[in-house]
């Protein structure tokens, strides 16, 4: 997991898993920075409350602006590796239509992995990739089927503030504001037309009228 997070500092990137399909992609509409994140020393908390984000790319379909909103806190330790900082956050992120994550949930999810960036810099990119890490998404307008892994969520931040820039404080990530924007992928399995499950039905039925056919 190391050389991969180290991967994708040094690109600047984070991977998509394999054979999945790109379901959103969105980024702050404000032209502040809207992400909070404090510290202990200990411990860091990343905060995003209801800020305006612009969903540019949804797979049922154009949704406009909705409510963005995410709540992490890091599990562990910050490390710097080459240059580099890691650090493992837990948190949970939410598109709805109302404030508080409430009204439609265009897509939410639960999520267990790390955040790294490069020391002193002015971004930080969260990822969580299933498998191997932790990433349940829901939605109302999304069926289960659609979200299932493999799955990733990737949110990037940037503009924080130079200097001191992305750094630990004790023994974990500084305090910081930062803009996001980010995408989130999963299986996307398309789901049966009408046409379909009526054709489908219509071809059970008749084996089952074969069978009892032979039977007799």
């Amino acid at each position: 997991m190391k050389k991969l997070l180290l991967g994708l500092v040094f690109t600047g990137m984070a991977a998509l898993p394999a054979n999945a399909t790109l379901i959103a992609t969105f980024g702050q509409t404000a032209t502040v920075n809207t992400v909070v994140a404090t510290d202990n020393g200990t411990a860091t908390h990343i905060v995003v409350d209801d800020a305006i984000a612009a969903v540019t790319t949804f797979l049922s379909g154009p949704i406009g602006n909705v409510q963005f909103s995410l709540d992490a806190t890091s599990t562990d330790a910050a490390v710097a590796i080459a240059g580099a900082i890691v650090q493992h956050y837990a948190g949970t992120f939410c598109f709805t239509s109302g404030i508080n994550c409430g009204g439609t949930n265009y897509l939410s999810g639960v999520f267990d992995d790390a955040a790294f960036g490069g020391a002193g810099g002015p971004g930080l990119v969260v990822n969580a990739n299933n498998p191997p890490d932790l990433l349940t998404l829901t939605s109302d307008i999304l069926s289960a089927s659609q979200l299932a892994a493999p799955s990733s969520f990737n949110l990037g931040f940037t503009d924080i503030a130079t200097p001191p820039g992305l750094h630990i404080n004790g023994t974990t990530i500084g305090a910081y504001t930062a803009s996001f924007a980010g995408n989130v992928s999963a299986s996307a399995a398309p789901v049966p037309e009408p046409m379909s499950l009526a054709l489908l039905g219509m071809g059970l039925l008749g084996l089952g009228t074969i069978r009892m056919v032979k039977r007799h």
